[in-house]
């Protein structure tokens, strides 16, 4: 800033005055400065020209970044997306699972319980059998027939 103010003061007192001057030397001088004042005027102006133009390139390159930037958050919210639908479709499908390995714990313990008390119930029928062959051994060979004799065994 403080440079381009003493530019500004160096171009204001390259112009011409409003009095006439006398001489042509004055003249040529004061044409001089107000040259070197056109040639800093313009050199100022295409500077200025060339920092808007790095500045719109600048602009161009960031609102590109920002439609990439963009792009990529909706794709990654279509996958965030697509990835907690599969993973609510997958805790119920673990859900079912646990339930039918419940259901089956169940059984096979209910089918546990049934062999206990089928074995237990086998067992008694058998003690029971073997009692009703001895009473009946028992009955038969103390001679408690009608007949009075007991017949052979045949096979």
């Amino acid at each position: 800033m403080i440079a381009s103010s003493s530019y500004f003061d160096c171009a204001l007192s390259a112009l011409p005055s409003a009095k006439r001057s006398r001489t042509s030397q004055h003249d040529d001088v004061s044409a001089q400065k107000f040259e070197e004042f056109q040639r800093a005027s313009s050199q100022k102006l295409q500077e200025l020209q060339q920092m808007i133009e790095q500045q719109a390139a600048e602009i161009q390159r960031l609102n590109s970044e920002k439609e990439t930037i963009q792009t990529s958050a909706s794709q990654l919210s279509a996958q965030h997306a697509k990835a907690e639908h599969e993973n609510k479709i997958l805790k119920r499908a673990v859900a079912i699972q646990q339930d039918r390995g419940n259901q089956m714990t169940a059984e096979l313990e209910g089918g546990r319980q049934f062999k206990v008390a089928a074995e237990d119930r086998i067992r008694r029928l058998e003690q029971m059998n073997l009692t009703l062959q001895y009473q009946l051994q028992a009955n038969s060979s103390t001679g408690n027939d009608f007949m009075g004799f007991r017949p052979p065994d045949v096979y």
